[in-house]
């Protein structure tokens, strides 16, 4: 990322464009940046040095996942099978002490439910941060279970399915690991925020057809959590319907999204031929 940087600000073509990663550059020399309506909200443009380009569906696309066999069950982690899994996919770097409060007052919350964190390459960091914050809210540390890493990415999609719920992070949300969630039918509960990194999981949502889950403050983000953990009606409905959506979803349609970026750079190429900085004429 940092000799991308390096080679964008030499500016060594007429109009360049950046996608993806944690946000925009900030570069000068960079002319647009690609979103969409939920991504970034119509006010952002405040902030960024870049034109913000928006699709006009998700900023993202995939045609779906290949999924493995599980190489791990509930009773592997010695989780009874009747109980409510809420699981942490997102890497170390993305856990914020705030957010894994509200996450264990859903686990509080709910009976007969688990906290399942993935580790990380720092397996015993990620459970002494973990214990430490269960013993700080007075959660007993035995509804807490750590899932090891799976040795194949299609591996790690399969293990998803031990979860009810997935409870996203904040204000890092997930991107890939969101989509993989959705894949694979299982609800998530998000909290939104201003920043790009703070509405992926925003957008991915509502690209799939699914508003529920979606929290806009602390308190809602438990509040979902709960009713998710509590309704298992409402979580077989959500299933369902992300299921459906893989034929019909502008986030499983790469097709389309390809057609959208390739409309989106020969009008920003239209705007330069015409005489105009992208920055100044994009609309």
């Amino acid at each position: 990322m940092d000799v991308s940087c390096e080679v964008l600000a030499l500016k060594p073509a007429p109009i360049q464009v950046t996608w993806l990663g944690w946000d925009a550059s900030g570069l000068p020399a960079v002319d647009y940046y690609i979103a969409d309506n939920y991504v970034l909200p119509s006010d952002a443009q405040d902030y960024y040095l870049e034109k913000i380009w928006r699709l006009p569906n998700s900023y993202v696309a995939v045609d779906g996942f290949e999924v493995g066999v599980p190489s791990l069950r509930r009773q592997d982690l010695d989780i009874p099978l009747d109980s409510i899994v809420y699981l942490s996919v997102q890497t170390g770097s993305k856990q914020q002490p705030e957010t894994v409060k509200f996450q264990m007052e859903i686990i509080k919350s709910v009976p007969n439910s688990y906290f399942l964190i993935k580790e990380s390459r720092d397996a015993e960091g990620i459970r002494f941060f973990y214990n430490n914050i269960a013993e700080e809210v007075g959660l007993d540390n035995s509804f807490l279970r750590f899932l090891p890493r799976a040795k194949t990415e299609m591996n790690h999609r399969a293990n998803l399915g031990i979860a009810d719920v997935v409870l996203d992070t904040y204000p890092y949300n997930g991107a890939t690991t969101t989509m993989e969630t959705l894949w694979m039918c299982i609800p998530i509960v998000t909290r939104v925020g201003e920043q790009f990194a703070a509405r992926n999981s925003y957008t991915m949502l509502v690209n799939a057809g699914i508003s529920e889950g979606i929290a806009w403050s602390d308190q809602e983000y438990v509040e979902w959590g709960i009713r998710l953990g509590t309704d298992a009606e409402l979580r077989r409905d959500i299933a369902h319907r992300l299921k459906m959506s893989r034929q019909t979803a502008p986030l499983w349609n790469a097709q389309q999204f390809t057609r959208e970026m390739e409309k989106a750079y020969q009008q920003m190429w239209q705007i330069y031929l015409d005489g105009g900085s992208g920055v100044a004429k994009a609309k």
